[in-house]
């Protein structure tokens, strides 16, 4: 009956010690882990401005998070991520991104021109890892 009852005290201890080990702390992360670390800077910089809140996978916006995660693209492998390049090149050879409806509400969304073309260069670009 003794080593009955130092089974839960065995299981609390057990349970203590793997609470102990050191797991990675979230705010040691970057602000949005999936967008570093090798998606350029300049990218990044555009990405976080003027893309991030529409596609993300915390985003109320279904369509936008369903069409482009960029939270999951930098965990996709190589040819997913050429694969999505490619789209985001086409939708914004077109005109397509930001939609209107969206600079209606915030024209301050819009993409300048160089913006528009540093993203283009990046999109378009079949360099390994996407540099």
């Amino acid at each position: 009956m003794k080593k009955l009852s130092l089974l839960p005290v065995a299981a609390v201890v057990g349970l203590l010690f793997f609470q102990g080990t050191t797991k990675p702390e979230v705010e040691n992360y970057p602000v949005h882990p999936a967008l570093a670390p090798d998606m350029p800077a300049n990218i990044k910089a555009i990405v976080d401005q003027k893309c991030y809140g529409c596609h993300n996978a915390e985003s109320k916006n279904e369509k936008g998070k369903a069409k482009l995660d960029w939270d999951a693209f930098e965990a996709a492998k190589k040819s997913k991520q050429m694969a999505t390049k490619g789209k985001i090149a086409e939708v914004l050879e077109k005109g397509d991104m930001p939609p209107a409806k969206f600079l209606e509400m915030k024209p301050e969304g819009k993409l300048s021109e160089a913006e528009l073309a540093t993203l283009l260069d990046w999109s378009a670009s079949k360099k390994k890892g996407g540099n």
